[in-house]
């Protein structure tokens, strides 16, 4: 009964019902009970993230539904999310969607073609006539002309942004398909956590977030073709304006065309005037030139005698450059082997202290590790040296004590001593030999 009771939404894109009627009818079942006030609703005024569920305002329809209303909307969108889940199943040929699209795109290209090339055939027949009429001595038909060359240029402007539109506009059926996939995978998984939550808690706080941002998207876009709407009445009464502008520039240029007129005549008069007085000033221009010429011929006499001289003391100079020039090149040629010479022998000297570094550089390397061991065992030594020492003292001091104690006593001091001296000799010549080894590693 409670199925029964629910009316089917409008379906949209294959049997799917909108998410705006499901919300309207649970909004409508809720009011009807008296469970939520009807009042508008500001979407804007919260747009907040889907997981902040302590800043939802009081007006949304986001309060526990009772029993039977969170089983009807459950049925509801469990009916929905199977219908979802069918149209994932069914597969779109992406060739017969495209060349739908191509024939609707094509045609409208087509008519846009067509009042394009009509209109390019009127403007070359005004253009072709204005020629003749500029000539004509009444300027109204002059002036109608150049008024609807002026409209046609505007239409062909028009009609060449909506070509450019349409071939911009030519569907991809891939990103199409695309897109209709990611928003029916968003719009199933929105589905299913609302059956979960009415399921579970009885609300669905996620589907109202998402409607209310929906709405404030739609009236963003709103506002934004008003704004649109206004910028074009702008538009248009700036057209006006022009339009009245450019009557008011015609007018001017008309009266300015009469001054000119009344100006040519001015000085048609003032050219007959004028022209005897232009014939004397000729006579007068004639003789001044005679007598500049006889002038100029004495200076270019003038001007060729220096000139001859300083032909004769440029060829000296020459001559002198010349042997200049001779001498700086063999000299440049001395100081260029002189320079090579140098550049050798630097390359040479260079090579050769190069290599004695490495050399200096490697027996470095070598005694650095060696030395680790050379100290090693000088320490080891020096510690065998203070036990002999030691021992040599014990024994000394023993041999002492010995000696007062009779010939056998000193007899076994004197083997002792004669012991104790074999190994201080033994110890002087490994002294010896160790020293000779670490001079000859060192070299």
């Amino acid at each position: 009964h409670a199925h029964a009771s629910l009316p089917q939404p409008p379906a949209r894109g294959g049997g799917v019902p909108s998410l705006a009627s499901v919300l309207a009818h649970v909004s409508r079942r809720r009011v009807s009970s008296g469970e939520m006030p009807n009042k508008p609703h500001d979407p804007t005024l919260w747009l907040e993230s889907d997981s902040d569920l302590s800043s939802e305002p009081s007006d949304l329809p986001n309060a526990q539904l009772s029993e039977v209303d969170a089983v009807c909307a459950k049925a509801v969108f469990e009916r929905l999310f199977q219908r979802l889940r069918l149209l994932d199943l069914l597969k779109v040929d992406a060739g017969e969607q495209a060349a739908e699209m191509s024939r609707g795109v094509g045609a409208e290209i087509s008519r846009v073609m067509r009042k394009q090339t009509d209109l390019e055939r009127r403007f070359e027949n005004l253009l072709s006539r204005r020629e003749t009429l500029v000539r004509a001595a009444n300027k109204a038909p002059y002036l109608e002309n150049q008024q609807r060359v002026s409209e046609t240029a505007a239409e062909l402007r028009v009609t060449t942004n909506e070509l450019c539109v349409n071939l911009k506009e030519s569907p991809d059926v891939f990103a199409n398909l695309r897109f209709a996939v990611a928003e029916r995978a968003e719009l199933t998984t929105l589905v299913a956590e609302t059956v979960d939550s009415l399921g579970e808690e009885g609300v669905f706080s996620r589907l109202v977030r998402k409607r209310v941002k929906e709405e404030a998207r739609d009236e963003d876009m709103s506002s934004t073709r008003a704004r649109e709407k206004a910028l074009s009445g702008e538009v248009a009464a700036l057209r006006s304006t022009i339009a009245k502008e450019k009557a008011d520039h015609d007018l001017w240029a008309k009266e300015k065309a009469n001054v000119v007129a009344s100006l040519k005549a001015e000085l048609k008069e003032k050219k007959g005037r004028t022209g005897s007085e232009t014939r004397f000033a000729k006579k007068d221009v004639v003789a001044d030139s005679e007598c500049n010429a006889r002038q100029r011929a004495q200076t270019l006499a003038a001007l060729r005698r220096e000139h001859e001289a300083l032909a004769a003391t440029t060829a000296r100079e020459k001559a002198a450059h010349l042997e200049i020039m001779d001498y700086l090149q063999r000299r440049e040629g001395v100081l260029s082997a002189r320079v090579a010479a140098l550049e050798t022998k630097h390359v040479e000297d260079k090579e050769r202290r190069t290599r004695l570094l490495s050399e200096t550089k490697s027996r470095s390397e070598l005694l650095a590790a060696k030395l680790p061991l050379a100290k090693e065992a000088y320490e080891s030594e020096l510690e065998k040296k203070k036990e002999r020492d030691e021992e040599k003292r014990r024994a000394r001091e023993k041999a002492e004590r010995d000696a007062a104690g009779g010939e056998e006593t000193r007899r076994r001091a004197a083997g002792k001593m004669r012991l104790l001296r074999d190994l201080y000799q033994s110890d002087r010549d490994a002294k010896a030999a160790a020293k000779e080894a670490a001079k000859a590693e060192a070299e």
